[in-house]
């Protein structure tokens, strides 16, 4: 055996051992610990080969790996790239640790504070969502600004020969670009950024209204990281107070994160309505079935728990991993006073272990993910009951929002209006004609 597999074996079970405490619905890890591996086993031959071995061990999709050697990878992107099996995993990925312990840990990322999606004529990028106090809500950013330009360059012309990401330059704390941006209003703004360590806050636009004499919560939730579970706990404790029995959670930008944070906004949702009953099952490979496991609601409820009547999820697209765990799971215990609202979800009924290798963590696709009822595989995304858009030019919860009212409607007469949605879409996907499917990012904010 050489030197260099000797020392990647050695190195795998250093690994292996840190990953017993990694579960995470879409890449996250429960641990603190970061431990990196003896000096002289970080050249890429013996990272690659760690990766190789890991993948081999705990991919859930092991029996597809093809037969190469790791060896001859020049990164260990590239090597990733080449092992994920295909069409199915558009989830594995490779971080940083810094990266990682900044936005599980603390919501954090170094950025601008900002999501945007391309118009469909790809001459503009519209603002979906902007980060309390980040640099791109100081600059005055707001949900439904059109971004014109970069540094001068249009977004037509970006668009055409690379990324709108790339445009905006290197993830480093100072780096500077100029926006041009045309707001909701009509005015033509430009502004320099710099970026920043962004805060992404986990919670926001959350509210209680009354719908036919119920007093209604309304909340945006994000991501499902750390700092979540406080702010959970402290809107829940504010709607439980209010009296709130009926719920809209708006999911529609939320990619995932954690499952001890989803696990516990699952309780606060319904372990008053089904106490120790199964939520979840996490399911893995032939290799791995001690690591089955099944989440249980609650037998004593959290006292933020709230007690439903109606619940309404609003989903589209991006909404992903753990949120759509949320989704799937929680309808068994409210068959019909649930509702899902938007357009179908992102489609990612898999969750991932993580393994520390040098100053990076691989996030391989570890395992299966069903409900209660043993309902997963919804690799084409959660349907939803009412279409609806997602209209940027209201504010999240605002009167008027295309989502938000249908939600609204559901609650209030128990069926679905009539929205534009459902002259484009029916209650299935519609399959694309070609092209590759997008890959899955937790955090797709700039």
């Amino acid at each position: 055996m050489s030197s260099s597999l000797r020392h990647a074996k050695r190195f795998q079970s250093i690994v292996l051992m840190l990953a017993s405490g990694m579960l995470a619905a879409c890449g996250s890890s429960d641990s603190d610990s970061i431990v990196g591996p003896p000096i002289g086993e970080c050249s890429v031959s013996g990272q690659n080969q760690a990766i190789y071995e890991i993948m081999q061990q705990y991919y859930l999709w092991y029996e597809e790996l093809p037969n190469v050697d790791p060896t001859s990878f020049s990164s260990q992107q590239a090597l990733l790239d080449a092992l994920r099996f295909q069409p199915l995993d558009r989830f594995s990925y490779l971080t940083t640790v810094a990266e990682e312990e900044a936005l599980f840990g603390s919501s954090q990322f170094i950025g601008v504070g900002f999501r945007s999606q391309a118009s469909e004529d790809l001459t503009e990028q519209v603002v979906l969502d902007v980060f309390e106090d980040g640099p791109a809500d100081l600059a005055g950013l707001v949900r439904g600004s059109r971004i014109i330009a970069v540094d001068g360059v249009s977004i037509a012309d970006i668009l055409a020969s690379g990324t709108f990401s790339a445009a905006l330059g290197p993830a480093e704390v100072g780096y500077e670009f100029e926006l041009t941006f045309e707001q909701p209003g009509g005015a033509v703004v430009t502004s320099t950024l710099a970026k920043d360590v962004v805060t992404i806050p986990p919670v926001t636009a959350a509210r209680v209204f009354q719908v036919n004499g119920q007093n209604t919560g309304y909340l945006v939730f994000r991501n499902f990281v750390t700092p979540g579970v406080a702010a959970l706990d402290q809107v829940f404790a504010e709607f439980r107070l209010a009296g709130v029995t009926q719920l809209i959670v708006d999911l529609r930008y939320n990619g995932g994160g954690l499952v001890s944070v989803l696990e516990h906004f699952a309780d606060l949702l319904a372990s008053r309505v089904a106490p120790s009953q199964p939520f979840a099952s996490y399911e893995y490979n032939d290799k791995n079935p001690e690591r089955d496991r099944t989440f249980f609601l609650d037998s004593s409820p959290p006292p933020e728990a709230l007690l439903l009547d109606k619940l309404v999820f609003i989903t589209t697209e991006a909404t992903a991993s753990a949120s759509e765990m949320l989704v799937n799971g929680i309808p068994p215990y409210l068959p019909t006073s649930t509702a899902v609202v938007g357009t179908p979800s992102f489609g990612k009924p898999v969750g991932q272990l993580g393994f520390t290798i040098c100053e990076n963590v691989l996030r391989p696709v570890s395992f299966a993910v069903v409900n209660g009822l043993g309902v997963g595989d919804y690799f084409d995304g959660l349907p939803v009951d009412c279409p609806a858009a997602d209209d940027t030019a209201f504010g999240f919860g605002e009167a008027g929002e295309e989502s938000f009212d249908a939600a609204v409607h559901w609650l209030e007469f128990g069926f679905c209006p009539q929205t534009g949605m459902q002259a484009e879409m029916l209650m299935d996907r519609v399959p694309e004609a070609a092209g590759p499917q997008p890959m899955w990012r937790l955090n797709d904010a700039y």
